[in-house]
């Protein structure tokens, strides 16, 4: 998929880090006009010798994020990368630690989609937020995460509905393991693990075609959803086998 020659402008959470970092900076490169939001410093400030429009925020601050975005232009693209995982170790449930990971993982993306809906209803634009493959099945230690992530998925597949009379496009990433910060904390084999590289792209080429589910890569994505095709007896079979492994 050859990149657009369009010139777009393209607001990005989570720009400071992973996924978000990555696509940040080939945007950029491909001459678009990108916001890029994060808190890490020294990171806004490479994005921002790059060519970048930086915004420093809290994407968990609702004022903040409603002001900033408010202040900013045009917005063709939306894409909201921001989010966090930590794990659970039973039979110790920290109903902390899962409402941390909850309230990031939902937090950021709602104050985000709120602060830029205005914007890409009048030009029309396009709305992208960052699920996982961990949604398909449930697996153990994931509650918190998978649980966030379940609900981004429904959440973005109701916007699809939702915002289609206003004329407003919406997509859904859907990974599978990819090498970023937040993963290197993961202690057990990932398979067919992506580089941001080859994440970027693959959203970048899904974007750039008009897909409303962006899978990667697909010989994890597919087979995770067979799995969660099963019943609910067989999968916690499979689920049991695997975990005691």
């Amino acid at each position: 998929m050859t990149a657009s020659t369009e010139k777009q402008h393209i607001l990005i959470t989570g720009a400071t880090s992973g996924i978000g970092n990555q696509l940040a900076k080939d945007y950029l490169s491909e001459n678009h006009h990108v916001y890029a939001v994060g808190r890490d410093d020294n990171a806004l400030a490479e994005l921002k010798s790059l060519g970048a429009e930086t915004i420093e925020l809290d994407l968990m601050n609702q004022e903040e994020v409603i002001e900033a975005f408010g202040k900013i232009g045009r917005v063709d693209l939306a894409i909201c990368g921001a989010g966090m995982c930590e794990y659970l170790d039973m039979p110790n449930f920290d109903s902390a630690k899962f409402m941390k990971v909850m309230s990031v993982n939902l937090g950021t993306l709602s104050h985000a989609i709120e602060g830029v809906l205005p914007k890409l209803i009048e030009s029309k634009g396009r709305l992208v937020g960052i699920g996982s493959a961990s949604a398909y099945v449930p697996f153990a230690r994931a509650e918190a995460y998978g649980s966030s992530k379940a609900a981004v998925h429904y959440l973005m597949k109701t916007l699809k509905i939702s915002l289609a009379p206003h004329d407003v496009a919406v997509s859904l990433v859907v990974p599978g393991f990819v090498e970023t910060p937040m993963t290197k904390q993961n202690d057990f084999p990932m398979p067919f693990i992506q580089t941001t590289k080859q994440a970027s792209q693959a959203i970048r080429d899904g974007i750039e075609s008009g897909h409303e589910v962006i899978e990667f890569p697909k010989k994890l994505t597919l087979p995770l959803k067979a799995l969660g095709t099963l019943p609910d007896l067989v999968w916690q079979q499979v689920s049991e086998k695997i975990n005691k492994k």
